[in-house]
C-alpha cells in the first residue's frame, strides 16, 4: 500500500472514529439527568465535529493534490473543575447514576482507543504534516481520555462508597 493510500485510510477510520464518537457523546448527553453531565457530554460532541472537520478537510486536500495541507500545531483547550458528579446529591440516589457511570466507562474506553489509533497514525505517517495533524489529534483525544477518568473515579468513589465497598 502506498503512503497516500495509507494516509487515507488512516484518514477514514479517523472519520468514522470520530462519527461513532459523536453519536455516542449525543446520544448520552440526551439520556443523563444530570445537567452537567449532559454539558459534558455536549462539549465533547462538539469537539467530535472539530475533530471530523479537521479530518474531512485533510482528506479532501490529500485526494485533490497528493499533499497533506500545512498543519501548525494547536493546543488542546483544557478543562478544569471540580468533578461533575461530586456531592451529597449523588451520594443519596446513587442509582440514579448507574447509566452515567456506564456511559463514562464507555466514553473512557473509546477515548483509549482514538488516543492508541492516532498515536500509531502519527508514527505511521512520514509527511510532517500529517504527523502534526495526528499527533494533536491523539493529544485532543488525551485530553477527553484524562477528564473521563477523573470523572469516572469520582462516580465509581461514590457508588463504592454506599455500597460500603470504601475505602478502595
Amino acid at each position: 500500500m502506498s503512503e497516500l493510500d495509507s494516509a487515507l485510510a488512516a484518514l477514514e477510520m479517523g472519520i468514522q472514529t470520530e462519527i461513532d464518537g459523536y453519536n455516542f457523546y449525543t446520544q448520552f448527553a440526551a439520556r443523563t439527568q444530570n445537567a452537567e453531565a449532559k454539558e459534558m457530554f455536549e462539549r465533547l460532541a462538539q469537539d467530535e465535529v472539530m475533530h471530523l472537520e479537521l479530518l474531512r478537510s485533510n482528506r479532501s486536500m490529500l485526494q485533490e493534490s497528493g499533499q497533506w495541507p500545512e498543519h501548525a500545531v494547536l493546543e488542546f483547550p483544557g478543562r478544569e473543575g471540580a468533578p461533575i458528579f461530586s456531592g451529597e446529591r449523588v451520594t443519596k440516589n446513587i442509582v440514579d447514576y448507574t447509566s452515567d457511570l456506564s456511559a463514562l466507562r464507555l466514553a473512557y474506553l473509546i477515548e483509549k482507543d482514538a488516543v492508541d489509533f492516532y498515536r500509531r497514525a502519527a508514527g505511521q505517517t512520514e509527511d510532517a504534516n500529517g504527523q502534526r495533524m495526528f499527533g494533536d489529534l491523539a493529544r485532543w483525544e488525551q485530553g477527553h481520555l484524562d477528564m473521563l477518568e477523573s470523572e469516572y473515579r469520582a462516580l465509581l468513589g461514590h457508588f463504592q462508597s454506599a455500597m460500603g465497598f470504601a475505602p478502595f
